[in-house]
């Protein structure tokens, strides 16, 4: 028997009947457990008893998630789910971009089923087991999505976009030795082993950082480009960022003891660690990040290629599922 048909809202004045549209579901299988698996074919199966029609489509491999979401959009197909964590997120936005589609005519949801869901908090998701009840009951807004240009010479040598957090210098860092080995269990307790074990190596860099408020010459340790607040599995590392308000927030953390920064790790999840001396929030829908000798970068968890980094947000932005009541 036919479910009653429900529908959502799209910016926001725009109902959309989420039982006319096929979903195409591209799922990251690194992201998911044993566990996981099963979950996802529960979900799965949840949609299509509520008569949601979707096409399951499986990224075997780094980059893939990005290729399909490319060729899904360039055949017409504008309603996508990602499943999996920050980095499969992460690809599918690319591929929306790369495609060649307009990106405010593309409407993605997320499964958030990977070691990583920290866009998602932001956005108010709920456990992946509620994505059902989430998709009929939440909205669709347009939501900003940045760039990062690496520079080299002058000129841009590489581009990646970014929907949640671009890391720099010390942030960077702890990404590049986490990425040598993801895990699967307790990646929050990995995470802030890493953390430390680079805290004790890396050094401070003189950085220059351009924005809208204006240039800022220091030793920084680390740096955040926020279009979401949260990265590192639950840190609250960009705590004013809004990803609807077509504005960056940065954080920079200027030279800071390694102790120091031990003793308010627990700042990060908070937000509270704006309060520290050492930091400085500064804002701008455009950033430039120069230094003598290039610090590493990351979106997503991700790296960039290194050099100077230009950040800008994309000018048309991406429907995104999120929390809000829609209208029947």
């Amino acid at each position: 028997m036919r479910q009653p048909p429900f529908f959502i809202n799209i910016r926001p004045d725009f109902p959309m009947n989420i039982q006319d549209v096929q979903w195409q579901v591209i799922a990251n299988p690194n992201a998911l457990t044993a566990k996981r698996k099963m979950l996802e074919k529960t979900i799965l199966q949840d949609l299509q008893a509520h008569g949601i029609n979707y096409r399951l489509h499986v990224a075997d491999g780094i980059g893939h998630g990005m290729e399909l979401a490319c060729q899904l959009c360039q055949a017409g197909h504008r309603h996508l789910i990602a499943v999996g964590g920050d980095g499969t997120v992460n690809e599918v936005v690319n591929g929306i971009y790369q495609s060649g589609v307009p990106a405010d005519e593309v409407f993605m949801a997320i499964i958030p089923l990977g070691t990583g869901n920290d866009f998602c908090r932001t956005l108010g998701y709920p456990g992946a087991a509620d994505f059902r009840t989430f998709l009929q009951r939440g909205s669709f807004l347009p939501t900003d999505v940045g760039m990062v240009e690496t520079v080299v010479g002058g000129a841009a040598t590489a581009r990646r976009r970014f929907i949640n957090i671009a890391g720099f210098a010390f942030d960077a860092a702890v990404i590049r030795e986490t990425t040598k080995g993801k895990p699967k269990l307790f990646p929050s307790a990995v995470y802030l082993l890493k953390l430390v074990k680079v805290l004790f190596s890396y050094r401070a860099t003189p950085v220059t950082i351009v924005t809208a408020d204006g240039e800022m010459t220091d030793e920084i340790f680390t740096m955040a480009v926020g279009n979401a607040q949260y990265n590192g599995n639950g840190m609250r590392q960009v705590p004013m960022a809004d990803p609807h308000d077509r504005m960056l927030d940065i954080v920079a953390i200027r030279k800071i003891r390694p102790m120091k920064v031990i003793a308010n790790v627990k700042r990060l999840f908070s937000g509270e660690h704006l309060r520290l001396p050492e930091a400085r929030v500064l804002h701008g829908d455009r950033v430039e990040i120069r230094s003598k000798e290039p610090v590493p970068g990351e979106v997503e968890g991700e790296m960039l290629s290194a050099g100077n980094y230009r950040i800008t947000l994309e000018s048309k932005q991406l429907n995104l599922l999120q929390k809000g009541e829609a209208t029947h």
